[in-house]
């Protein structure tokens, strides 16, 4: 009898040692790093962008208050077109603003899109046990999160009209929430970018 319980124990004690651990305080900082390693960036328009001078619709007041910001620059186009007034064809002079991300000495000085801060972890409301899948464990975490680093140009009243932004600027007292997931590759936990057992 007594050998048979020394097998269960031993059995037992490989079971728990190889099914890692992970605490909610070594999640938090895993899920918090991945979250801030990432800039956030609004991509409204591929640029240049081109718009009639005339134009007061949202597109023209989200290009007029980047520019504003210094976030974009503008110059005025104006070339003659053909157009058909009143089913008759005529020539007309057309105004456009030209938009575009600063150059400095013929090249971009930014990234495609408008960076407005970065993620930060403000709860985690779930945190699953590790579960195999293949060679590796994972656990699921249900998470809370805000945006951290808020630029000042967000906070326009010109950008009421761009949800991302405008959530963005309220997500501390009404975060965003998502699910995420950590790895354990056999040596150490690490946040992992989309669903478990995915390459």
């Amino acid at each position: 009898m007594k050998p048979l319980i020394i097998t269960i124990l031993l059995l037992n004690s490989l079971y728990c040692s190889a099914q890692p651990f992970i605490g909610t305080n070594h999640a938090s900082q895993l899920i918090n790093q991945a979250l801030k390693s990432k800039d956030l960036k609004w991509l409204p328009f591929p640029m240049p962008y081109a718009i009639a001078r005339a134009d007061k619709g949202k597109d023209a007041r989200f290009l007029s208050a980047l520019a504003d910001h210094k976030l974009l620059v503008r110059k005025k186009e104006t070339r003659m077109a053909t157009v058909e007034e009143n089913g008759k064809r005529k020539r007309k002079v057309l105004v456009s603003w030209i938009y575009d991300y600063p150059m400095s000495n013929g090249e971009r000085t930014t990234d495609e899109g408008f960076y407005y801060g970065y993620g930060r972890l403000k709860n985690i409301l779930e945190l699953s046990s590790p579960y195999l899948i293949g060679e590796y464990y994972y656990v699921e975490a249900y998470i809370q999160w805000y945006v951290d680093d808020m630029q000042e140009w967000i906070k326009d009243s010109a950008f009421d009209g761009a949800r991302t932004l405008r959530r963005s600027r309220e997500s501390f007292r009404r975060p965003f929430e998502k699910r995420v997931f950590l790895q354990y590759d056999g040596n150490s936990w690490a946040f992992w970018e989309g669903k478990p057992g995915e390459l």
